[in-house]
């Protein structure tokens, strides 16, 4: 890509994304989000593949039809209020819509079709970027409106997004489609306590983009694209594989890696606001996500015969020198737990 084209669309993105998050109009917030769109659809159809295409113009259409129903709602609630300002909407019409199209950009269950396949065509730093940072934007606007939104509108997303978060991984052996419905499960995590506890909401995100960012910075670095290929990554480098292995571990939520950390919370306080049943509902479907990231673990760092295996390998000869980042964030996956006694 031109150089001039690739700074001017990364400061875009980098730009509308810091706006909205300092912003209190509505018209302001929907053309950031607007401009977050637009620059993101040439990044994911840079490949000039016709998978690539196809994953750009599904999330061009899902994300401007998202945009439009948040401008509808926004309008509506000016005529009605006259009041512009994001953290005053009170039209609970306007409310309810303005949440459904947010949970549409974030991909929460029940509008979260478009992710695994935008996931599969898109390069694989470009997926990363769509499931961490391309949530930020959205998640900020529903922490600025949790006071008016309906607790059993979040609540019910949380439940479906972590149940089709683990049903739909079950069947896959694409890492980037497989990693878009484990974002999928971890989205309905960071809805459950959005209205009663935004601070654990926003503290479940940067953990999950935390975890998130090793797996796919690894994946990148190796080119792995399937299962199989995880399998025979010690072909190329044994260490990596610890760290891959510690990093979806703690995605899993199993203690006593951070991981854990948001999921105590949420249940915690769930629990606290006297949602029993809410909170054994995703607890128990949590359980369809930690099979997925057992089984990757277990092909990643149980598999390695002493014999020759009889799959055909793709063996790699290439050893590039994989980032800090990775090796920094896989620290803090597995190290951070005792910081919830501050939170």
């Amino acid at each position: 890509m031109n150089p001039l084209s690739w700074f001017t669309i990364t400061s875009s993105i980098i730009l509308s994304t810091s706006l909205i998050t300092s912003t209190t109009h509505w018209l302001m917030t929907w053309t950031c989000l607007e401009i977050n769109t637009l620059s993101m659809t040439p990044i994911i159809s840079k490949p000039n593949h016709p998978r690539a295409t196809e994953a750009a113009t599904k999330y061009f259409l899902t994300q401007t039809l998202a945009s439009t129903a948040l401008l509808f709602a926004a309008t509506m609630n000016a005529l009605n209020t006259s009041n512009w300002e994001t953290h005053l909407t009170s039209e609970p019409g306007a409310t309810t819509i303005i949440t459904l199209a947010l949970m549409m950009k974030m991909a929460a269950a029940p509008f979260h079709f478009w992710l695994p396949e935008v996931s599969q065509g898109a390069t694989t730093l470009t997926t990363l970027t769509i499931l961490t940072w391309q949530k930020v934007a959205p998640l900020t606007i529903l922490l600025t409106t949790h006071n008016m939104t309906n607790t059993t509108l979040t609540l019910t997303s949380a439940i479906l997004s972590v149940t089709v978060g683990g049903l739909g991984g079950l069947n896959q052996t694409q890492l980037r489609k497989l990693m878009a419905f484990s974002s999928i499960a971890h989205t309905g995590w960071i809805m459950a306590t959005l209205t009663m506890a935004p601070n654990i909401s926003t503290l479940t995100f940067i953990i999950y983009t935390m975890a998130t960012t090793p797996v796919y910075l690894l994946m990148n670095l190796t080119e792995t694209m399937t299962i199989k290929d995880i399998g025979t990554m010690w072909t190329s480098s044994p260490h990596l594989i610890m760290i891959l292995s510690t990093t979806i571990l703690s995605l899993g939520g199993l203690p006593p890696l951070t991981g854990f950390m948001p999921k105590w919370l949420i249940l915690n306080k769930m629990i606290h606001f006297n949602m029993i049943i809410e909170a054994t509902m995703m607890a128990m479907a949590s359980l369809l996500s930690l099979y997925i990231y057992m089984r990757l673990v277990y092909t990643s760092s149980m598999t390695m015969t002493p014999q020759t295996t009889l799959t055909p390998l793709k063996w790699r000869t290439t050893h590039k020198k994989h980032p800090l980042t990775t090796s920094t964030l896989t620290m803090m996956t597995a190290l951070l737990l005792p910081y919830h006694h501050n939170t």
